[in-house]
């Protein structure tokens, strides 16, 4: 009783003090769990190559790293001890497990072993999603490494559960409706077919499942595109870059489009047929 007390304040005080996670997670991605990397053609044989040799040079935590991660998966347990009554306890405890989320996100792929380890942690943490589901440890690292993977950039999406669509419909957005992890079968699964790919690779191959749900969906008008399509059109585009690949002009032409509101670049087929 007393650790179900501490967890409900803590979760009206999550309400209040509005963790930076839970913020900027709102329309995250549904609770369980297509496209290759790019659509478009490698322009040189020394990119492949490139993307060859970041492969082969995976990043692997070292000894002392691995320690501190696996240090930080403990931080985010929440003390179930603590008075219900100490406001500044829990919000101490509360700041605590964030903290920890935080710096296991900076660590990036270098913690996703130990982090996998965790998944079926069924240890009390806080919600780093939002307040109607799971905050166990294992969901904590659950949504740390779909974070990283779906990369979503600031200004892709608004909070809420629908948008509308070009035929003028409601649609449930692609971050609840599904995800690549429950099309493989799981985060586990996901990462363990993908494991060949580098860290950039697997978030653009999110960021492109996301983007072709999207487009599938389409845009009632023009400001629906500027937030829902195009932010993850210029996002793919810079991880390609990060890449070696040659698309600078293309996300160079893409961020005037967004920054110029240019209405009229907008792909045709995205918006709503035009009335005669």
């Amino acid at each position: 009783m007393k650790r179900s007390c501490a967890l409900l304040l803590a979760v009206c005080l999550l309400c209040v003090t509005q963790c930076p996670f839970v913020l900027n997670q709102t329309t995250a991605a549904p609770p369980e769990e297509r496209q290759a990397v790019s659509s478009q053609s490698v322009p040189s044989q020394s990119v492949q190559q490139q993307a060859a040799t970041i492969r082969q040079k995976k990043a692997k935590a070292t000894p002392e790293q691995e320690k501190q991660i696996r240090a930080l998966i403990e931080q985010l347990v929440f003390d179930e001890n603590i008075d219900p009554k100490d406001e500044k306890a829990i919000r101490k405890q509360m700041k605590l497990c964030g903290d920890a989320f935080g710096k296991l996100f900076e660590y990036k792929e270098l913690a996703f072993p130990a982090l996998v380890e965790h998944l079926d942690d069924k240890r009390s943490s806080i919600h780093f999603r939002n307040h109607y589901i799971e905050h166990s440890v294992g969901d904590a690292c659950y949504w740390n490494m779909v974070y990283q993977l779906q990369d979503r950039p600031d200004d892709y999406s608004r909070y809420g559960y629908a948008r509308q669509g070009r035929d003028g419909k409601s649609h449930p957005k692609p971050v609840w409706k599904g995800s690549p992890f429950a099309e493989a079968g799981g985060l586990k699964k996901w990462l363990i077919a993908n494991q060949n790919l580098s860290y950039t690779e697997q978030q653009i191959k999110c960021l492109n499942w996301m983007l072709a749900a999207e487009k599938k969906i389409g845009a009632a008008d023009a400001e629906s595109y500027f937030v829902n399509i195009l932010p993850l059109e210029i996002q793919i585009l810079k991880r390609r870059q990060q890449l070696g690949h040659d698309v600078q002009a293309e996300l160079k032409r893409l961020q005037q489009i967004k920054s110029q509101k240019l209405v009229d670049q907008i792909p045709a087929e995205l918006l709503p047929e035009k009335k005669e």
